[in-house]
C-alpha cells in the first residue's frame, strides 16, 4: 500500500488556486478565508452543536477571494485547493480556531477574560484579526499570550 503524504495546511490569509468544477475560477491566485467570513453556510453549521463542542480539528472547506475582482467561491472543498507557497515570519505560532488554522502573531484582548482578537499574518501586506471565545486558553493562546506582542505603529 503506498504511503500518501497527508494534505497540506491551509492557513488563512494565504494564496491558494483553485481547480474544482467552477472553471472561471481556475488560473488565479485566491485569497483564503472561513467559509462562513461574509455570512452564513449550512454545511458549516452542521458540523457543530449549539454550543461549538464538535468543531472538527480541520475544517474541509472555506471561501475564496479573488481579490482583484472580489468574486467568491463558498464552500471551496479542500480537495480542490492548491496552496501558493508562502514563507510565513519565524515568529508565527499556528492556532486552530474553530477548525481553520491561522499564522498568529499576537492576541489582544477581545471583551472578556475569554475572549481574544487573534491578529495573525497573511500572504497579502496586511495583518489580518479574528475574534475567538475561549473557555480554557489552549497551548498555542496562552503561547500568544505570554509572548505579549503588540502591533508595530
Amino acid at each position: 500500500m503506498p504511503d500518501t503524504a497527508p494534505a497540506p495546511r491551509l492557513f488563512i490569509g494565504s494564496r491558494v488556486t483553485y481547480h474544482g468544477t467552477i472553471t472561471e475560477m481556475h488560473d488565479r491566485p485566491l485569497y483564503l478565508l472561513p467559509c462562513m467570513w461574509f455570512g452564513h453556510c449550512d454545511a458549516c453549521w452542521e458540523q457543530d452543536d449549539e454550543f461549538g463542542e464538535r468543531h472538527p480539528m480541520e475544517r474541509d472547506h472555506f471561501m475564496a477571494v479573488d481579490l482583484t475582482t472580489d468574486r467568491r467561491l463558498h464552500h471551496a472543498r479542500r480537495a480542490h485547493l492548491t496552496p501558493v507557497p508562502h514563507e510565513w515570519p519565524e515568529d508565527t505560532v499556528p492556532v486552530n480556531i474553530n477548525g481553520y488554522w491561522y499564522a498568529a502573531a499576537y492576541t489582544t484582548p477581545g471583551g472578556s477574560d475569554r475572549a481574544r482578537t487573534v491578529h495573525f499574518y497573511t500572504a497579502e501586506d496586511f495583518m489580518g484579526r479574528t475574534w475567538c471565545h475561549i473557555r480554557e486558553p489552549a497551548p498555542d493562546i496562552r503561547r500568544l499570550d505570554e509572548l505579549g506582542r503588540r502591533p508595530v505603529i
